[in-house]
């Protein structure tokens, strides 16, 4: 069975469900969790500049990813899980950018599954948004565990 997974949050309801997951495989097979977070700061440079509480776009992208990993933390040690890691990291460019740099940090951390939600968008809004987890799996050649999103978590 698997020792160590790597999963991937975002904050969303569909990584929790994903995170709860990750959380059933790690104690039934008493495996290390390290929860990651790709901050991308561009995604910031949409919002007014009135919004902004950070000095600066990648100040921003960093203090919520902390957020969402300390959220995702507690969730894991709230399951009665203790061996947990966290790992901020920071893309710039876009989507294959971040799909990349989980990969690649999950590679080098010996992991042997990568966990992740999807909100298994479709149609149009797959063609603009794209998928994350489909540019993850074309890039990992790591066992790779996508949850979908709950029928109420796409409304």
């Amino acid at each position: 069975m698997y020792k160590h997974l790597v999963v991937a949050v975002d904050g969303s309801a569909t990584s929790l469900n994903a995170l709860q997951h990750a959380c059933s495989l790690a104690e039934m097979s008493n495996a290390k969790i390290t929860l990651v977070h790709v901050a991308n700061p561009s995604e910031y440079m949409a919002m007014a500049p009135e919004f902004m509480h950070h000095a600066s776009y990648e100040e921003a992208a960093v203090a919520q990813g902390n957020e969402v990993l300390d959220f995702a933390e507690k969730a894991v040690q709230e399951a009665g899980l203790s061996d947990v890691v966290k790992h901020l990291l920071v893309a710039n460019k876009g989507a294959r950018d971040m799909a990349q740099e989980l990969v690649d940090y999950a590679d080098e951390q010996g992991a042997e599954l990568l966990v992740l939600g999807t909100h298994g968008r479709s149609g149009l809004m797959h063609l603009l948004m794209g998928s994350f987890a489909e540019t993850v799996m074309r890039q990992s050649h790591l066992p790779l565990l996508v949850i979908r999103s709950q029928k109420d978590e796409d409304e």
